[in-house]
């Protein structure tokens, strides 16, 4: 159901005597009681200290200094192009997972084409995703540079602990005020005043969920550093890796033709032998019609009823 706006008469207006009642169109939830009406609006004064009633919040009113006292967020990404030996980048894969894992963090994701290095064409490269503590991000990258020779290297960082103070607080206050309605949904008197105090109920619950997911978000990217690492052979044929397009369309345009011809290398190999048969047996069907035709065609045809000599 809709939530309703600050100012409007959908809890019941001022100064309805408790046993007085009114018409109500068909769906809509009657409007509780004096006494219960008040006490909804009072719910609805302390949901209001977290967020506005019937609107959810997306940014502060000011962007203050990190709150005194609060446990520093700070979300931190980097990228890092190695090369190393040919025929290295499983090695370096490997070294670096490793890494990963002795700082208390895990491979997140691999990506890789090509295979050892045997000729230009066919270049082994490797992209990997990385999640240590954020505490150990500058440990990682020190162990992951020792794998290869560094090409490029990016790190930035980003404070959000304002922003995670905030949703906790608006969190906080809407879950009081959830308690609240709770609460009043035990002295309804009548089948409108459940309705009505319900569907606060719903809307708060539904902001509660929305606010709860973006606090989760934030915990999980300030709580584990992210270290993107492309890795490739040295001595191939293409230029110094920009650290402004490791995760650009370029990249990712150059991992897509890599998938495709390889896919369509196997594609051709597998229904290679496939089509030469199909070809072969379709030229022996043609020529033995081609041959009967021709042996039908020398048959002198006998009309009917012709005297036999």
């Amino acid at each position: 159901m809709p939530a309703s706006q600050p100012g409007s008469s959908a809890v019941g207006g001022d100064g309805q005597a408790p046993g007085d009642s009114r018409m109500v169109a068909p769906g809509e939830p009657a409007a509780p009681s004096a006494p219960l009406a008040g006490d909804v609006r009072a719910a609805e004064s302390g949901a209001g200290s977290g967020i506005a009633t019937g609107s959810v919040p997306t940014a502060r009113a000011a962007d203050p200094a990190r709150p005194a006292g609060a446990e520093p967020r700070i979300v931190r990404t980097g990228s890092m192009s190695l090369q190393v030996r040919p025929g290295g980048v499983d090695a370096a894969v490997a070294a670096a997972s490793t890494a990963a894992q002795g700082l208390g963090g895990y491979l997140a994701s691999l990506d890789s084409s090509g295979t050892s290095a045997t000729s230009d064409d066919d270049q082994q490269r490797a992209t990997v995703s990385l999640r240590v503590p954020t505490r150990s991000f500058d440990d990682l990258r020190g162990q992951v540079g020792k794998t290869g020779e560094v090409r490029a290297s990016t790190v930035s960082s980003q404070d959000v602990t304002g922003e995670y103070v905030d949703l906790e607080a608006r969190l906080k206050a809407l879950s009081n005020s959830r308690d609240t309605y709770l609460a009043l949904l035990g002295k309804a008197g009548s089948i409108g005043e459940i309705l009505s105090v319900q569907q606060r109920i719903d809307d708060v619950q539904g902001r509660i969920e929305q606010l709860e997911g973006q606090r989760q978000v934030l915990a999980d990217a300030s709580d584990l550093a992210t270290l993107t690492v492309r890795i490739s052979e040295q001595g191939t044929p293409t230029t110094r890796p920009d650290p402004n397009d490791d995760e650009g369309l370029a990249g990712a345009l150059r991992l897509s033709w890599d998938r495709f011809t390889g896919g369509v290398a196997v594609i051709v190999g597998l229904i290679g032998p496939i089509v030469l048969i199909a070809l072969l047996a379709g030229a022996g069907f043609g020529g033995y019609r081609l041959l009967r035709r021709i042996r039908n065609r020398t048959r002198t045809p006998t009309a009917p009823g012709a005297p036999t000599p």
